[in-house]
């Protein structure tokens, strides 16, 4: 085996049969049935090679050494690692003994750069010393896994980490209390009282429902506002100007004080010794269209072919935009970087009977992607970010492990600034006359299946972060459709489906999820959401979607991939799922296909992954949009390349073109689609186009 270690700028080749030892690096000691270098800034970049792949190494200390017990690394692996062992104290061999092991548990699959903590000293039932600073990981026993390592160190343990496991099970049991209220407040099936609907006007709110004969009593409506919870049966404000009947229909002002009560929830309270009991769910505003206050057409593009994540740059980007016919794209929004932060000509804006500061170059900056966009006749999803900072709209239980976090909807002060950035972006991107560009499709965070990496709120029972998140998805309908009675809003979620997360606090099915939405939507109000799924191929660093093998036709498969797409399609046009009448509308708004190499296999096994994938999603009608990833590769996706063009090099700020996977990809939905794709059909295996297509009777149903 021929391993090269490229460690601190130095390289050093050996040729060895099983292992490595160099013994003039910092931080890897040693190495076993892995290919190891190091790229980026500290990155060490793995590939197991045997059955028993292992690494010896000396992790970074923190200056408190001697209360450093956490060995914390963080990692990128899409296959995920089955067990993990760290062992320490090497005797004077430079050897190590099962006795002084510690089982590390798993590492999960990682697609992006996942956290990994394990106590040394609670791991070894106190045997391992600070003083122990070399350490042996070993990775699993399988050969061809990939993986990524970066910031390998042993720190002091944090405030939480510190708890005792009696306090964090006293935390979980309050949760877990919470749940229960939550379920049976959404699921409770003998609730006989009702609001029927919540109907916003320009000025007023009609609200009607029925109370149950069978109560006696007096009975008023109670008012909620975003942050607090109904299902708590506390919070909430009587309004005492009427008592209803038994079948009613009320008309309120819809603003008070210079506050707009359209985001607020409406139940009913029996009036028991003075104090009001909530005897009705609270149901949100779901007809706004009296309220709305422009006329928008809904905006489709002219073909399924979108890219993600692209900024103004040059006439390169113009001309592939335009070559590959590209009608659709998505721009992230960090909304926290838009609060003003000393600006000394901020942008003002009135919202709930306050004036807003924003930040005036961060906006300018949007303005010029958003127009850039649409002035190409490229449909804009915008995706929405809150990035960790000490902004109120950061979620107070938020743990650094995550990219971004989940909104802050737990406080009043929270919904009011997130409700006034998503005002002021609707109106500023829903302009009739396009000045600053247009918006139609609102994503609400990113990959929320997957919480605590990319919307992380903590640990969370799912029941708990979906009372959360769907606040966040409902709040930003109702504000960005008083401007635009036709945009839409969209949940982001993984390419895994039906199964039960190895860690069910950190992360949730998609179909539960869907699932949940479907309850709130059914007992809460309807509302036009949609799905912005993100369909990679079983692993993200195998490119044939067509082999994927842990997909079924079944909606209790275990993940949807191009291979299997058509459940997606299948399970969206259930009658339970559709919105008034009509199928919600389905984004693949984050996918690619890697090239491990830029060898002419790769490239054409990426061509024909096109031109597979668009065989697959052409028929589908609930579709709108595949969103590829990306343009060009980045070097720092843990070395997966998925882009359209190589990795930049000098002279070549945006690689080159990888063909034929470029030219498929804008052959796509033109006259010259069949013959760019006719070619790959040997690569899949296939005789006809037709063969890879699922039929609606060959997916099995509940």
């Amino acid at each position: 085996m021929k391993l090269k270690i490229i460690i601190n700028c130095i390289v050093f080749s050996v040729y060895l049969t099983t292992s490595i030892r160099c013994i003039y690096a910092d931080k890897v000691w040693d190495a076993k049935d892995v290919e190891i270098s190091q790229i980026g800034k500290g990155i060490l970049d793995l590939k197991t090679t045997g059955q028993d792949p292992l690494i010896v190494i000396t992790p970074s200390l923190s200056h408190e050494k001697e209360n450093s017990s956490i060995l914390e690394f963080e990692y990128f692996c899409p296959d995920g690692i089955e067990f993990l062992e760290i062992f320490f104290d090497p005797d004077k061999n430079g050897s190590f003994s099962e006795s002084r092991k510690i089982d590390g548990g798993k590492l999960p699959k990682a697609e992006t750069w996942q956290p990994y903590t394990v106590d040394m000293k609670t791991g070894s039932m106190g045997n391992w010393k600070p003083s122990e600073e070399r350490l042996r990981i070993d990775f699993g026993r399988k050969p061809n896994i990939s993986l990524q390592l970066r910031n390998i160190q042993l720190r002091p343990p944090s405030k939480l980490e510190l708890l005792g496991r009696k306090e964090i099970e006293r935390q979980l049991a309050i949760k877990n209390k919470k749940v229960e209220k939550i379920e049976q407040y959404l699921t409770y099936p003998t609730v006989q009282s009702k609001v029927y609907s919540v109907h916003a006007k320009a000025n007023t709110i009609i609200i009607t429902g029925r109370i149950d004969p069978k109560r006696i009593g007096k009975f008023q409506l109670i008012e909620y506002r975003p942050h607090e919870h109904p299902w708590s049966n506390d919070g909430g404000s009587v309004i005492n100007e009427f008592e209803l009947e038994q079948n009613f229909k009320v008309e309120i002002p819809r603003f008070v004080n210079r506050r707009d009560r359209i985001a607020n929830r409406f139940g009913i309270a029996q009036i028991i010794s003075d104090k009001p009991h909530l005897i009705s769910r609270a149901v949100w505003a779901s007809n706004l269209k009296e309220a709305a206050q422009r006329e928008m057409p809904r905006l489709r593009p002219k073909n399924k072919k979108g890219l993600g994540g692209l900024n103004p740059k040059n006439a390169t980007l113009d001309n592939d935009l335009k070559e590959l016919g590209i009608t659709a794209a998505t721009v992230n929004c960090k909304i926290n970087s838009f609060i003003n932060k000393g600006t000394k000509v901020p942008i003002r804006y009135e919202h709930q009977g306050k004036i807003w500061e924003f930040n005036r170059a961060s906006i300018l900056n949007l303005d010029k992607k958003i127009k850039w966009l649409t002035d190409q006749n490229i449909v804009v999803s915008a995706i929405l970010l809150i990035e960790n900072d000490s902004s109120v709209l950061v979620h107070p239980e938020y743990n650094t492990a995550g990219i971004f976090s989940m909104a802050n909807m737990s406080s009043e002060e929270g919904t009011d600034t997130f409700r006034a950035i998503i005002s002021f972006l609707a109106e500023r991107y829903s302009r009739t006359n396009r000045e600053h560009g247009w918006i139609t499709h609102w994503i609400i965070f990113n990959e929320v299946d997957f919480g605590w990496v990319w919307t992380n709120m903590g640990e969370q029972p799912m029941a708990l972060y979906m009372d959360a998140y769907n606040k966040a998805l409902r709040l930003t309908w109702l504000e960005t459709r008083l401007f635009n009675p036709t945009s839409e809003v969209f949940i982001s979620l993984t390419h895994h489906w039906d199964y039960s997360p190895a860690d069910n606090l950190r992360s949730y099915a998609p179909r539960d999820i869907i699932d949940r939405l479907l309850v709130y939507s059914e007992v809460t109000g309807d509302f036009h959401w949609g799905l912005a799924y993100h369909p990679y191929p079983q692993s993200l660093f195998k490119p044939k979607t067509w082999e994927d093998t842990k997909v079924s036709n079944s909606y209790k498969t275990k993940y949807i991939t191009p291979k299997n797409i058509e459940v997606l399609d299948a399970y969206f046009h259930q009658k339970k799922l559709l919105y008034k009448g009509k199928t919600r509308t389905i984004l693949l708004s984050e996918q690619g296909f890697h090239t491990p190499d830029y060898s002419k296999e790769s490239m054409n096994n990426k061509a024909a992954a096109i031109a597979y994938t668009w065989t697959k999603i052409l028929p589908l009608e609930t579709i709108e949009s595949f969103h590829y990833h990306r343009w060009v590769d980045h070097p720092m996706e843990g070395g997966l390349k998925l882009g359209l063009r190589t990795l930049a090099e000098p002279g070549k700020p945006y690689g080159i073109r990888k063909e034929p996977a470029f030219s498929v990809f804008s052959a796509l939905e033109t006259e010259k689609h069949q013959a760019a794709i006719d070619p790959f059909r040997k690569i899949i295996g296939i005789k006809r186009w037709k063969d890879v297509n699922l039929k609606a009777n060959q997916i099995k149903k509940d």
